[in-house]
């Protein structure tokens, strides 16, 4: 009986869980910073955080690269992107996809965000920064001494992030 149970409810989360995940198709407008994007959908702007990567912030090292290369690959372009909730910024959490390539995975490929470990824990991500640490992509360009989460960046102030967020220019 229990078996029966457990089968029928996971049945039904299959199904509430596909339900939630509808895809969209989108044009990208505006390139906020890395991770953040204005989405136009069915003529209504939205604003979408990228779900599983967490770019620089604008005003720290590599912040304007990061920004400036997600731009380049996603500017005026239609993507796919499957909406999971929203965020504390009202910001719709989005995965998104190009060409039917996931774009948090090319971010993190690139070295042009971390992988978001605190909200994902999925082995492909962690071996796509893995190998972009490895082979000195993007913000990891010096190595990893010195490169500070956004995270980090975020919660701490200016004489932190000058003693431990101080990585190699770009």
């Amino acid at each position: 009986m229990k078996l029966k149970h457990f089968i029928q409810w996971t049945i039904l989360f299959s199904i509430l869980t596909a339900c939630g995940f509808a895809q969209t198709t989108a044009k990208v407008v505006k390139i906020t910073d890395g991770d953040t994007y204005k989405l136009q959908v069915n003529g209504k702007i939205i604003t979408a955080r990228l779900a599983n990567a967490d770019a620089p912030e604008k005003t720290q090292n590599f912040g304007m690269a990061s920004k400036d290369s997600v731009s380049n690959l996603l500017l005026n372009k239609t993507v796919q992107i499957d909406s999971v909730g929203t965020d504390q910024y009202n910001r719709q959490i989005t995965f998104i996809k190009i060409d039917n390539k996931r774009v948090d995975s090319i971010l993190i490929s690139n070295g042009w965000a971390w992988h978001y470990k605190q909200y994902n824990s999925e082995a492909m991500l962690e071996n796509c920064q893995t190998k972009a640490i490895a082979n000195k992509k993007g913000l990891w360009a010096c190595g990893v001494n010195g490169v500070c989460p956004p995270w980090v960046f975020r919660h701490h102030k200016t004489a932190y992030r000058l003693q431990h967020c101080n990585a190699c220019k770009n």
